[in-house]
């Protein structure tokens, strides 16, 4: 029970009392972090992932009223590979054109990518490319087994330029290599450096779209960037210590997968559209893939992969134009006529604060434990009695579309910002927790959404108290917000929840363990927007269930909202 945040019900009726009553027998145990991030850690799996894809990739560019003189487009395909843990195959891969081009040339550039470069010649009309493929994934995740001794000796003579230092991947600045050698001081195994490298990465970086910079040292003084931030602050880290390290870029697709716990389940999901991702240089194993944000020595079949380089440059798509660069959209569509996932639990390390998947490697060097500089986290900002304060996960693209950007005035390169969205309206129920630190009068809670559809349907929200560590069921709920009053914009905006009309009758939130679960009526249509990772208060703070009930599903990402009120005496 919570009988302070009721506050007085007034004449307003804003605030409803609501229980929730169990009506099934619950069939999943659910799996509870009842302490800090800290809880989080790295999960280790065996088994395999299988999968075949039929994708549909769009690449389109609007055309302005005058028209242009000349537009090239130069762009990356999907690449059959095999790797230790990951075989992609890639077969019918058909390309379109509208209009028809002046010319369609290919090359293979000094890495073995093969681009293909359109060139169209006074074009009047909205340009674009169609490609269609199917691939064929197999992830098998078993124990590797590694002698790479650190520091690294014995590299392949062509895998050395994968040292190399470059401006968005600065290995020689004085502030990587402190930190670099700092992560790596007491390492034995090249296994044991990454590790120690990447775990400080995904602990102390955060997700953003549309950063203005994507070079590692930005990345490492600001803490923040997206996905091609991480890999140059991981590479530029690896090379700095003399592990070669390359990005690759690709396509993700955003269909979500489970991963098996001990009591419960992981939700695993990536957005939709370009990403970057890395891959590390093993002498005895070759080359693994990482994904800083996601995954070690792994990546899933939601991961499509086209290009690798020394940074960025070497693998986004970009565009000429005259007069005027046009702006660039990217859709991508994939069904999954095969999608088996069978994975179990191995074992389960207390590193880092977030949860990383991996398959275990076994390296023969034994090493000591070694002492990783902690997350920093900023206290929070002191706050007087009745004053009016705003919190949360708040840092989103307000009224952006993500998909289109242009870069400069003479060329254009695909963003690989993704679409970090969930489409709360489907058959999940979602909630985000949040703790209040002080006795709260509510205001406000605010949601990061984006409207695709529904006039005759409504959302509001629930805000429940917590029961050992999931959503309990009693709280209060919001007034409902009617689709039909939400207008369609680009981008994201905050939708408002109120829960009462009048200041007199708003109320007052005892400190502690909160959630907010998102609900709807009819055809209402809306993504939440999310950032990778769980930013935000603890790891296992983001949920959903099928059932409405059981909140047995954990995600690795946190919502965002903003709580708006007023801390009392």
């Amino acid at each position: 029970m919570m009988p302070e945040i009721y506050g007085s019900q007034g004449k307003s009726g804003g605030q409803r009392l609501i229980t929730m009553q169990i009506m099934a027998i619950l069939i999943c145990t659910v799996f509870f972090l009842l302490s800090s991030n800290s809880m989080a850690s790295t999960v280790i799996l065996e088994g395999n992932m299988d999968g075949v894809i039929e994708v549909e990739q769009n690449q389109s560019f609007t055309i302005p009223s005058q028209g242009l003189k000349k537009l090239v487009f130069r762009f990356a395909g999907p690449t059959s590979f095999t790797s230790p843990t990951v075989k992609q195959n890639i077969r019918d891969y058909n390309l379109t054109y509208n209009p028809k081009p002046a010319s369609v040339e290919t090359e293979t550039d000094s890495f073995g990518n093969r681009f293909t470069k359109v060139t169209w010649l006074d074009i009047k009309s909205n340009a674009g490319v169609n490609g269609k493929f199917t691939v064929a994934m197999n992830i098998g995740l078993k124990e590797l087994f590694s002698t790479a001794p650190f520091p690294l000796k014995d590299i392949d003579a062509k895998e050395k330029r994968f040292l190399a230092s470059t401006p968005l991947t600065q290995a020689e600045h004085p502030g990587i290599k402190e930190l670099a050698d700092s992560l790596a001081k007491g390492a034995r195994t090249e296994e044991a450096a990454v590790i120690q490298i990447l775990n400080w990465v995904v602990d102390n970086v955060k997700y953003t779209t549309n950063p203005p910079q994507y070079d590692a040292v930005y990345t490492l003084n600001t803490g923040t960037g997206n996905c091609q931030n991480f890999s140059h602050l991981s590479i530029a880290l690896l090379r700095a210590v003399g592990i070669p390290a390359r990005v690759v870029g690709g396509i993700t697709l955003s269909k979500s997968w489970k991963v098996p716990l001990k009591n419960g389940t992981l939700i695993q999901s990536i957005g939709q559209g370009g990403h970057a991702w890395l891959e590390v240089y093993y002498p005895d194993i070759g080359w693994a893939p990482y994904d800083a944000q996601q995954s070690h020595l792994f990546v899933s079949p939601r991961h499509i992969k086209q290009t690798v380089g020394l940074d960025s440059k070497d693998i986004n798509d970009s565009w000429l134009a005259s007069p005027v660069l046009p702006p660039f959209r990217e859709d991508i569509q994939a069904n999954f006529s095969r999608d088996e996932i069978k994975l179990s639990l191995k074992d389960i390390k207390s590193t880092p604060s977030n949860y990383i998947l991996t398959n275990a490697m076994a390296a023969h060097i034994e090493r000591p434990a070694v002492g990783i500089p902690p997350v920093v986290r900023p206290a929070p900002k002191p706050v007087k009695a009745m004053e009016r304060v705003e919190f949360g996960n708040m840092d989103f693209p307000t009224l952006v579309d993500i998909f289109i950007k242009v870069k400069g005035e003479e060329q254009g390169y695909k963003t690989l910002d993704k679409e970090t969205a969930e489409y709360v309206t489907s058959e999940y129920t979602y909630a985000q927790a949040f703790t209040v630190a002080r006795p709260l009068k509510l205001e406000e809670i605010d949601l990061a959404m984006h409207k695709f559809g529904g006039k005759a349907g409504s959302l509001w929200i629930d805000v429940v108290k917590d029961d050992k560590g999931k959503p309990g069921m009693e709280g209060i709920r919001s007034f409902p917000l009617n689709m039909d009053t939400i207008k369609y914009l680009p981008g994201y905006q905050w939708f408002p929840f109120r829960f009462a009309m009048e200041s007199a009758d708003l109320p007052v939130m005892s400190p502690g363990r909160y959630w907010v679960i998102l609900r709807r009526s009819k055809d209402a249509i809306v993504n939440w927007f999310y950032i990778p990772g769980n930013p935000y208060g603890d790891a296992d703070d983001t949920r959903s269930t099928s059932q409405g009930i059981d909140w047995s599903n954990i995600l690795n990402y946190d919502f965002n909202f903003k709580v708006t009120g007023m801390y009392l005496e």
